[in-house]
């Protein structure tokens, strides 16, 4: 049946729209690709900049924990655990010379408490201040049968007094540990330095082969070392066992500096030296085939404070 114009004209408007036209279908595509195509390079660039947030993260971390054990060590370089019971006994407790000229001598407590500091003070130096004049004397062995030391009057002969009873009056004296360590030296042929330091860490009262401790710059690894054994005379080449602190395998250190800044005020015969010790390390993270990742690079800083000031006879 056909329809006549007027049936046309009048048909429903569902029945005059039924679909989109070709031109239609074509931009909503194109819009819809160009959605699609922002989408995806927000994604993969979101993608990146969180791997590359994981990267550094990493390597921050690495180097943080570097920094954070060096950073506990240096605070309490040079401790020697027996100086607290020293400083208490000091203030308790006079001395009696058998003699007060230079050479060999016995110290006698008149109190009760010198055997409690015993042969962790042997090697270390007697120090008396009179007020005017500081007076010192190197600690030999301990007899513990009479708790008394065997020392040896230096520099100059002290004062007559010292011989009677109670002749150093409690407070004017104390007990100086010597042979700590606390140094800085280049590492020849490399942008890195090396630190060397040592603490009483068993209170003994010595400083033995475990307790000589230093960080240093690897050129060949590309690390930082440290030191886990030594003796006194060793330097940061020669003697001493080291072995990598930081991973090798998974980054490249390419900096390792300390600046030692000191600083001494010299009273009565005496010299304090207070320590700044500021450190850096500067480090790439390693890609997986073990090249330096050139676009991941960090470096940290921290300026750290000795507790334990350096005290000696000027």
């Amino acid at each position: 049946m056909q329809l006549s114009n007027t049936q046309i004209r009048i048909l429903p408007a569902r029945l005059r729209q039924a679909g989109f036209g070709l031109v239609e279908l074509l931009v909503g595509m194109a819009i819809g690709m160009i959605i699609l195509a922002a989408a995806s390079t927000a994604l993969l660039s979101s993608l990146t900049s969180n791997r590359d947030s994981i990267r550094m993260s990493r390597l921050d971390q690495e180097l943080r924990q570097v920094m954070t054990m060096i950073s506990r060590d240096v605070r309490r370089a040079t401790a020697w655990d027996p100086a607290v019971d020293v400083a208490r006994i000091t203030l308790s407790d006079s001395l009696t010379l058998s003699t007060n000229a230079v050479g060999a001598a016995t110290v006698i407590s008149t109190g009760e408490n010198l055997g409690e500091i015993g042969d962790k003070a042997e090697g270390g130096t007697l120090v008396y201040y009179n007020g005017t004049t500081v007076y010192t004397a190197t600690i030999g062995t301990f007899d513990e049968g009479n708790k008394r030391y065997n020392v040896t009057i230096t520099g100059t002969d002290w004062p007559a007094a010292v011989t009677t009873l109670d002749g150093v009056p409690a407070g004017t004296w104390s007990i100086l540990r010597p042979g700590a360590t606390l140094t800085t030296d280049a590492v020849a042929g490399t942008p890195g330095e090396c630190l060397l330091f040592n603490y009483d860490i068993d209170a003994s009262g010595r400083y033995e082969s475990n307790e000589f401790y230093g960080y240093r710059y690897d050129a060949t690894d590309d690390a930082v070392e440290i030191r886990t054994s030594g003796a006194g005379g060793d330097t940061c080449t020669s003697g001493g066992a080291w072995e990598n602190l930081t991973d090798e395998n998974a980054v490249a250190i390419s900096d390792f500096s300390v600046d030692i800044t000191p600083v001494s005020v010299t009273s009565s015969g005496m010299t304090v030296t207070v320590w700044d010790f500021t450190i850096s390390i500067t480090g790439n993270l390693k890609k997986s085939d073990g090249s330096i990742d050139s676009a991941v690079q960090r470096t940290l800083q921290e300026t750290i404070r000795v507790r334990n000031d350096g005290l000696k006879k000027t």
